[in-house]
């Protein structure tokens, strides 16, 4: 079948609500050359940026400007999910393995992956841990839900850390420069950041979508992942990270503790 994706609101709502559908596209297992999924994406305040600005194009994926580009009769699909609330939709049950899994169909695209490797090798050590700590308007949402990351809760793994290994060091991406700067004052030696912060003008986020993508990609290339909870950013990224290490196994245990707290997939 062929179907029309209309990515909405941030970044990581839009890649869900993506991922989600296209998974299901193949999923039912359409088998003719023709079928395919056409993607708008159109850069808002809330994304200011397009889907190919940081991965490559996935197979049978057609990405159109407007309505008239898409044939006629096709089923249109406009707004956001989590992959497991897409299929759903659909009343299939998925677990996060399987979630992990779908998230391995992004991949980077080669001006972001050369960067990466770039910075890679030049500022990770071996033991390099992912941490992404999300504020500004995500803070009274997650509070709302009682599901708000303190900077104490960062802290503890931080220093728990650097107790086992003084060397350890952890990659911090963050939403905007006062988090980065708290982090980088206290933690001058075990800290690094893809580059700092300057929000740019008239823009409802502090950083723009190419540097989001980096912080994205260079998450994926952790040792692990430490998210906020209630963060959509954070549960790609640790989707990401997963996939790449192969580590579907831990995906339920890593999911649970880092990104929605109390929350359980029923498999």
């Amino acid at each position: 079948m062929c179907i029309y994706v209309v990515a909405m609101h941030g970044l990581c709502n839009r890649l869900s609500w993506l991922c989600g559908l296209y998974s299901y596209n193949l999923h039912k297992g359409c088998s003719n050359p023709d079928c395919k999924v056409y993607l708008k994406w159109e850069p808002t305040k809330m994304c200011n940026g397009h889907y190919s600005e940081l991965f490559k194009n996935m197979d049978k994926l057609v990405i159109v400007k407007n309505d008239n580009e898409v044939p006629p009769n096709i089923k249109r699909y406009a707004g956001q999910h989590s992959v497991p609330n897409v299929f759903k939709m659909f009343k299939i049950q998925i677990n996060s393995e399987m979630e992990a899994a779908i998230f391995g169909l992004l991949n980077f695209n080669d001006n972001i992956e050369l960067k990466a490797q770039q910075f890679i090798s030049k500022n990770f050590k071996k033991n390099t841990i992912g941490m992404h700590i999300r504020r500004t308007d995500h803070v009274g949402l997650a509070k709302k839900f009682n599901n708000f990351t303190s900077d104490e809760y960062f802290y503890k793994i931080i220093d728990n850390e650097i107790r086992r290994d003084k060397n350890v060091m952890f990659f911090l991406a963050a939403d905007n420069r006062k988090t980065q700067d708290i982090y980088l004052k206290k933690y001058p030696q075990n800290i690094i950041v893809w580059k700092l912060i300057n929000k740019p003008k008239d823009s409802f986020r502090h950083t723009t979508l190419e540097d989001a993508g980096m912080d994205l990609c260079l998450l994926s290339h952790c040792k692990r992942v430490e998210g906020s909870f209630h963060s959509s950013f954070s549960r790609i990224a640790l989707m990401l990270n997963i996939n790449r290490r192969g580590a579907y196994k831990d995906a339920d245990a890593e999911l649970n503790k880092y990104v929605f707290r109390g929350y359980k997939y029923k498999k």
